[in-house]
């Protein structure tokens, strides 16, 4: 379980947000929003090391970033959740930079580029090779 799973983040607009790792996981950081396909029930994704959990979290708060931006375009005037959207802009670009000191870069324009193309000689994240 990572550090912002059962952290209620929405601090108190009538709108209830999920916290990052279940929106990840339902595809929508909105409760009145999300409509479960039948009686399926989302994967509960477990790492199974350091680098697929630190991935993990990095993906949970990227998604809440993402979707906290497209809401943000229609209602920009809502000031409690461009507080939050800086916040997991924040989280994220601190996670990113954790895992590409320790994992190398996960972009082609990665600081953490030290040649060129190095990022084709080494395992992409998903392919867990180097675990």
């Amino acid at each position: 379980m990572n550090q912002y799973q059962n952290y209620d983040w929405y601090r108190g607009n009538e709108m209830n947000l999920l916290n990052p790792t279940d929106g990840f996981l339902k595809g929508n950081m909105f409760k009145n929003l999300y409509n479960p396909y039948k009686n399926y029930k989302p994967a509960n994704l477990i790492p199974q090391n350091e680098q697929e959990s630190l991935l993990y979290e990095l993906s949970s708060v990227a998604f809440a970033s993402h979707e906290l931006n497209l809401y943000l375009d229609l209602h920009p005037e809502d000031q409690s959740m461009f507080t939050l959207f800086q916040d997991y802009q924040s989280k994220m670009n601190h996670l990113i930079e954790q895992y590409e000191k320790k994992y190398g870069p996960l972009t082609v324009n990665s600081k953490e580029m030290k040649s060129s193309f190095e990022w084709v000689t080494k395992d992409w994240p998903w392919e867990g090779r180097n675990v």
